[in-house]
């Protein structure tokens, strides 16, 4: 059994708790939206995509949304269909993956107490996690991916078309 001391522990709870966090954030909304109206996931995803552009990172749909405000080329186009078609691939098969782990897990947690194991908890909690920060890291590559391939020109007109949406979407609230 694996000694933890109380600061470990505390670190241990807060990563934990900072990756819960984050894909909350980021992912939770846009990936259970199919049971939601149009109006409402694109409210809740509108709400994900400002905190986003507040760091200068679009989505590929608001990309390819303005694409011939920006200036985007045949080429450009091309790549961001091609890197938002693998990253929501991934997405989905990660989020699978995610959800059976968890439904294991919490079957596991309905045995009797006497025949939990803490090393299989510990074993179950680590596979989770790193799952979720998986999914986190690949999220980012993606945002960075569709980010390197506009020009400076482009991420500003993205920049101002955002900001000019975010006041009109402010104003209906």
């Amino acid at each position: 059994m694996i000694k933890h001391t109380h600061t470990q522990k505390r670190i241990i709870r807060m990563t934990i708790f900072i990756q819960m966090v984050l894909v909350t954030m980021f992912f939770t909304i846009p990936l259970n939206a199919h049971s939601d109206t149009t109006k409402e996931r694109s409210h809740r995803y509108g709400e994900i995509a400002f905190f986003l552009a507040e760091s200068d990172l679009y989505d590929a749909r608001l990309i390819l949304k303005v694409k011939d405000k920006i200036g985007l080329t045949n080429e450009q186009e091309e790549k961001i269909e091609d890197i938002m078609l693998a990253h929501e691939a991934f997405v989905i098969r990660n989020s699978a993956e995610i959800k059976i782990k968890e439904l294991r897990f919490a079957s596991y947690l309905k045995s009797e107490p006497g025949e939990m194991d803490r090393r299989q908890v510990e074993k179950y909690i680590r596979e989770i996690s790193k799952e979720k920060t998986d999914l986190i890291v690949h999220c980012m590559n993606y945002l960075l991916d569709l980010k390197e391939i506009l020009t400076p020109s482009q991420l500003q007109k993205v920049a101002e078309i955002r900001k000019k949406m975010k006041t009109l979407w402010g104003e209906k609230k």
